[in-house]
């Protein structure tokens, strides 16, 4: 396994009285993807906010680059630039256009001048195949145009991983597999990404490891086959059980 990127020792996380994080431990390796899953509410979401201190955890440490993101002496803004992070509700500037989301933190941020930062905006929006949209408003495109103008707009910073909290969940099931065909073709260049998701069957095809959480903790983690096919806790079993169950009742 190549070298790790992101590690994890030991984080806990409440919030008020509720322990949320429980003694979470996770290395994440350079090409790797890791794909979490579990029931709403289990911790998976935390778990990744937690990554770019976004929640910050109440104990515990997280190396990113060989850096402790938990030292205040750290520059948590700088490695923050390093990690990209695509939210479910595509977290865009609607009064600019699609360009405009796409050069203004390459701009401010990493010093490039607009002509670079516009010739890099270009190169990632034809990647996710919205590059006819450049200037166009936010406001006119659909869910899935959206979802993929944001994951343009974290590569435009060359970050060294990916994060993605459920990044289709609030789009139209129509527009689901666009938005998976594009983190899949990332996945296939060799990005790091961790995926916080319900699709599992995309989980199952894209990921290296999968971790399934459970009230807080790392109940299980292994390959896709070992996870969705041959699972060992009992918890994993149930939650796939019922995954499976509402699957065929649509």
């Amino acid at each position: 396994m190549s070298d790790t990127i992101l590690s994890i020792q030991n984080i806990h996380k409440r919030f008020g009285d509720q322990l949320v994080l429980t003694g979470i431990n996770l290395d994440i390796h350079e090409k790797e993807v890791v794909t979490i899953i579990g029931s709403s509410g289990s911790g998976k979401t935390t778990l990744l906010r937690c990554l770019n201190l976004l929640n910050e955890p109440d104990d515990g440490h997280i190396y990113f680059l060989g850096d402790d993101l938990m030292d205040s002496k750290t520059d948590i803004d700088h490695l923050r630039m390093r990690m990209g992070m695509v939210f479910q509700s595509f977290n865009l500037f609607n009064n600019k256009s699609v360009l405009d989301n796409c050069t203004l933190a390459p701009i401010k941020l990493l010093g490039l001048s607009k002509e670079e930062a516009t010739k890099n905006a270009y190169h990632f929006l034809e990647k996710v195949d919205m590059l006819a949209f450049a200037n166009h408003p936010v406001t006119e495109l659909s869910g899935g145009q959206k979802q993929r103008v944001a994951i343009a707009r974290a590569l435009t910073m060359n970050p060294k991983i990916m994060l993605f909290d459920e990044p289709t969940s609030a789009l139209d099931p129509e527009m689901v597999g666009e938005v998976l065909e594009v983190i899949k073709a990332l996945a296939l260049e060799g990005m790091t990404m961790v995926i916080v998701t319900h699709e599992m069957s995309f989980a199952k095809e894209v990921s290296d490891r999968v971790v399934f959480m459970d009230q807080g903790v790392i109940a299980e983690i292994g390959t896709p086959e070992q996870i969705f096919e041959k699972p060992k806790e009992i918890r994993t079993q149930l939650f796939l059980k019922r995954f499976v169950k509402n699957e065929n009742t649509l």
